[in-house]
C-alpha cells in the first residue's frame, strides 16, 4: 500500500472514530488490532492489510469503501495505470498473500483485487463484508471456506458470487499457485 493511501485511511478512520465517540482502545479492541497500531494509522504513519481494513470497517459499522479515497469529482472516467495499483498484504502474517488493488469509495464498485495465492502461507483470514461480492478464478483450484455452509471448491474460468455479510476464508486447493480476481460492489 502506498504511504498516501495509508495515510488517507488514517484519517478517515480518526475522523469516524470521533464521530462516534469511541476511543482509541475501544475501537482497537473492537477491531482486534493493539492500540499503538491505530494511533500510528490515525497520524498516517503506517499501512493497513486488507483483513485489517475491514476489521476496522466494521468495528465502525461502516463499508470497508467508505475508509477508501474518494474518486475524483471532475471526471466521470477513471483510469488506473498497472504502477499505479497498490500492493497490499492480505493479512499482518509473515509472507502473507498480497493483491494488487483498486479501492474506491463514493462508487457502487468499491474494490477490485488481483490475487495470486501461492502455496505455503494460505489466506487465513475470515473476511466478511457489507458489499456483494464476484470471485472470479483466472488460474489455479481455490477453496472457500464459509462459516455457516458447506466449502466450495473453485477451478479456472469458475466465477462464485456471494451476498453481503458472508463470512468467507481461502485456501489453496492444490500446490498450484492461484490467481483470483475480486469484485465487490456495494448498493
Amino acid at each position: 500500500m502506498t504511504d498516501e493511501l495509508g495515510s488517507q485511511i488514517g484519517a478517515k478512520v480518526k475522523a469516524l472514530r470521533a464521530e462516534r465517540g469511541l476511543s482509541g482502545r475501544k475501537l482497537a479492541a473492537a477491531a482486534d488490532v493493539s492500540q499503538p497500531f491505530l494511533s500510528q494509522l490515525e497520524a498516517g504513519r503506517t499501512s493497513v492489510a486488507i483483513a485489517t481494513l475491514y476489521r476496522l470497517a466494521t468495528a465502525l459499522d461502516v463499508k470497508p469503501s467508505d475508509l477508501l479515497p474518494d474518486p475524483p469529482t471532475d471526471t466521470e472516467v477513471e483510469v488506473l495505470r498497472a504502477a499505479e495499483l497498490d500492493q497490499m498484504p492480505v493479512s499482518e502474517l509473515p509472507n502473507a498473500t498480497t493483491a494488487r488493488t483498486a479501492y474506491r469509495g463514493g462508487r457502487r464498485i468499491t474494490e477490485l483485487g488481483d490475487f495470486r495465492i501461492e502455496p505455503g502461507p494460505d489466506v487465513d483470514e475470515w473476511f466478511e463484508s457489507s458489499d456483494e461480492t464476484v470471485i472470479y478464478v483466472i488460474e489455479g483450484s481455490l477453496h472457500v471456506d464459509f462459516k455457516d455452509r458447506p466449502r466450495v471448491t473453485l477451478h479456472a474460468g469458475d466465477v462464485m458470487f456471494h451476498s453481503a455479510w458472508v463470512q468467507t476464508r481461502w485456501r489453496l486447493a492444490s500446490e498450484s499457485p492461484a490467481r483470483i480476481v475480486l469484485v465487490a460492489a456495494g448498493g
